[in-house]
């Protein structure tokens, strides 16, 4: 489910001899926080508004994910018309949209709700995963995330995740995360991790979003995730362009791919 694959494209000097581990600076977790604020900000602007759905919301694109398209794009958080400053520090911010024939509001909550199986629906970057805690409306999960590119990276994280319903035809998800821990020992799940902060920095800090919008036969559903890693070094930038343009399409893809099975398995399971 996570997009792993466009985190780790920014670090892929990880695997070159830049390998020194990096430390998560205050003023870089700083500069996440006033990001995700300010998007959150606006999202809860938008929920009672026309425009509840970010990138779904035109005729024309709606008839193209009816018709079984996936819409996938990157966006950018201004601050006074100002791109966010973030020494030491990438932030990765995308949005994927989909239509799901015959589908409910109800059974898309209940699929991304069914965290025992996002090792099935969203593998191979999840491989292990389990709800921790539950109270309402509100749970605490555990995702262990794996990664092969020029290394196997293997990552231990928590998350908080809240659900809310608008109304009978909308609902959202927020989940941000609170723990984000990179094993020592990728072949070993019981290995020690490093500290956190203080590792190769494929991802600090995860959060991600969806709505739900039951309309015209269906629901559309949009998954938004905003990310932080470490700063890719200067001169290996230009090296890795490509990748930092097509992988987050896939990974995204492959979000939005992995619900849509988990929602068909919902449905055979009720009949």
């Amino acid at each position: 489910m996570l997009c792993t694959r466009l985190l780790f494209c920014a670090l892929l000097g990880s695997a070159l001899p830049i390998h020194a581990f990096i430390k998560l600076t205050p003023e870089t977790a700083g500069a996440f926080d006033r990001y995700v604020q300010l998007t959150e900000t606006k999202m809860n602007t938008d929920l009672q508004s026309q425009h509840f759905l970010r990138v779904a919301g035109t005729p024309e694109l709606r008839a193209k994910l009816r018709a079984g398209e996936l819409h996938i794009e990157s966006v950018t958080t201004l601050d006074n018309g100002k791109k966010i400053k973030v020494t030491g520090g990438l932030i990765h911010h995308w949005v994927g949209a989909m239509f799901i024939p015959n589908g409910t509001v109800a059974g898309l909550r209940a699929a991304v709700r069914d965290y025992d199986n996002f090792k099935a629906w969203y593998k191979p970057e999840v491989i292990e995963s389990k709800q921790i805690a539950h109270a309402g409306d509100e749970d605490d999960v555990f995702l262990r995330l794996y990664e092969k590119l020029l290394r196997v990276v293997v990552l231990n994280t928590n998350y908080h995740v809240r659900y809310s319903v608008l109304d009978p035809q909308r609902a959202h998800v927020t989940s941000h995360s609170t723990r984000i821990a990179e094993l020592k020992d990728s072949k070993n799940p019981g290995s020690d991790e490093e500290p956190i902060g203080n590792d190769s920095g494929i991802i600090w800090r995860f959060n991600w979003y969806w709505r739900f919008e039951q309309a015209d036969g269906g629901v559309y559903a949009e998954w938004e995730m905003i990310s932080l890693s470490r700063e890719l070094p200067f001169a290996l930038r230009w090296i890795f362009k490509g990748f930092a343009e097509e992988l987050p399409k896939e990974s995204v893809m492959n979000t939005l791919r992995g619900t849509k099975a988990a929602v068909a398995g919902q449905t055979a399971t009720r009949n």
